[in-house]
């Protein structure tokens, strides 16, 4: 994110949040509390957009919505064991 292409914008939050933002800055090797903000709105802009593929899945075809429901393949949850 270049500085001059970024809009500045003030928020303020209860302190048990910004103690989260701090630490997954840290943990995560952010360069600043504003990338880690915007890994937030991009998680909450990608789970929107999975609500609403899957919303419209289910009003144009209700048997293609049951692939979208928990996972976006369609295949079963697996920890890779059977290929050991």
């Amino acid at each position: 994110m270049t500085t001059n292409s970024a809009q500045r914008i003030t928020i303020s939050l209860p302190p048990d949040a910004a103690r989260y933002l701090e630490e997954y800055q840290q943990t995560h090797h952010l360069t600043s509390r504003s990338e880690a903000v915007l890994k937030a709105i991009q998680a909450l802009r990608d789970q929107q957009l999975a609500e609403e593929y899957a919303a419209l899945a289910r009003e144009n075809n209700p048997e293609r919505a049951r692939f979208l429901e928990g996972s976006t393949d369609g295949l079963e949850a697996s920890d890779g064991s059977e290929w050991l």
